[in-house]
């Protein structure tokens, strides 16, 4: 494995205003990496063995995962045969406006996976098409097949046991800016960042969001690191120093001491049961 762990980013990838793109790569072994944008993937043959957040999963021909810009992960196939897919770069803000088109969260947050997906392979076939040869309507038709995708995916979720979240008195503007903070997490977000996207106070936010997560914002926002920390520790070659900056903390000190404080060893003791604790990045539920 690298020791740098590579960021892709969209701007590379798709066009101006284009909100997705669909390419059809034969894959070999990916190293571990993150994007700045969603990605859904469809494999339509090989098999391999996906690392998502440091968990792995075998997929096969009918595998289907969408990550968000807060997962990252490691396709290692299996056998000679090279993996191959849809992967389908998606802009967040298309992404987001799909998501939120759910309503309250009918299932779990991302990452989503699934093995019974095949049957999207129409659905990404034509979005491949609007991609590489835009007409009139292209845009349009491309937000409506993205949506159609995230429906069809968050229902397999539900069928594979995910939890609705039926809490009441929660509003789908506080749910979003938590969402908000489950996916940006990395980035030098504030409680008043988050607090806008609730269209609420920063004092008011401040008290909803801790009866809605049990926690106040700095812990919830630190736990999201530290558990993003201690994935890429026990999954990489990356120094302590770089896996510092990549889960979002500015201060080298203070996230050792954060992390010991947390896990009871220090950051750079990789032998300290980093691996026993790899159980994603995910909200509440």
């Amino acid at each position: 494995m690298t020791d740098l762990v590579e960021r892709f980013s969209s701007e590379s990838l798709l066009l101006p205003d284009s909100g997705a793109r669909v390419m059809r790569p034969r894959l070999r072994t990916v190293d571990v990496h993150w994007h700045d944008y969603y990605e859904l993937c469809l494999v339509v043959s090989g098999a391999a063995e996906h690392v998502v957040n440091g968990v792995p999963r075998p997929i096969g021909r009918g595998s289907a995962f969408l990550l968000s810009p807060a997962d990252f992960h490691a396709i290692r196939p299996i056998g000679h045969e090279p993996l191959g897919c849809y992967n389908t770069v998606i802009d967040p803000g298309l992404m987001e406006r799909q998501l939120a088109g759910l309503g309250p969260p009918p299932v779990g947050d991302l990452p989503w996976q699934t093995d019974d997906f095949l049957d999207a392979e129409v659905d990404l076939r034509r979005l491949q098409a609007e991609f590489e040869e835009p007409r009139l309507g292209s845009a349009r038709l491309v937000e409506a097949l993205v949506g159609c995708l995230v429906v069809e995916l968050a229902r397999r979720q539900l069928v594979e046991g995910a939890v609705a979240d039926h809490r009441l008195g929660v509003s789908d503007e506080l749910r979003a800016a938590v969402r908000f903070v489950d996916r940006h997490f990395r980035e030098p977000i504030s409680l008043a960042d988050a607090a806008r996207r609730a269209h609420l106070s920063s004092n008011y936010f401040s008290e909803r969001f801790r009866e809605y997560t049990g926690s106040s914002f700095q812990l919830y926002l630190q736990e999201r690191r530290l558990r993003f920390a201690r994935s890429l520790l026990a999954s990489t070659s990356l120094s302590v120093t770089e896996v510092c900056h990549a889960a979002g903390f500015n201060s080298l000190s203070h996230f050792g001491r954060a992390y010991r404080r947390r896990y009871g060893s220090a950051p750079s003791d990789r032998s300290g049961g980093h691996a026993a604790a790899l159980s994603g990045i995910s909200g509440p539920s």
